[in-house]
């Protein structure tokens, strides 16, 4: 991958984080609403990792979004 699609893909996940924190949720709330552990929230929102598709599923239906704005 090239910078510019790294950066692209750590920009999506940081706006995870944000819509988390627009909602007053925590990493430890998210974790357990997902079925992971918190350092895999940690992992999505810094973008070191991304989440699977089914997860962005359920994230969406948390943030009241689609996974398409998740991703936006």
């Amino acid at each position: 991958t090239t910078k510019s699609s790294c950066d692209k893909e750590v920009q999506k996940m940081r706006k995870i984080k944000k819509m988390r924190l627009e909602r007053g949720f925590t990493q430890r709330y998210i974790a357990y609403k997902t079925g992971v552990s918190q350092q895999a929230v940690v992992k999505w929102e810094s973008g070191e990792t991304m989440p699977a598709y089914s997860r962005l599923k359920t994230l969406a239906k948390i943030y009241d979004c689609t996974v398409d704005e998740l991703l936006d």
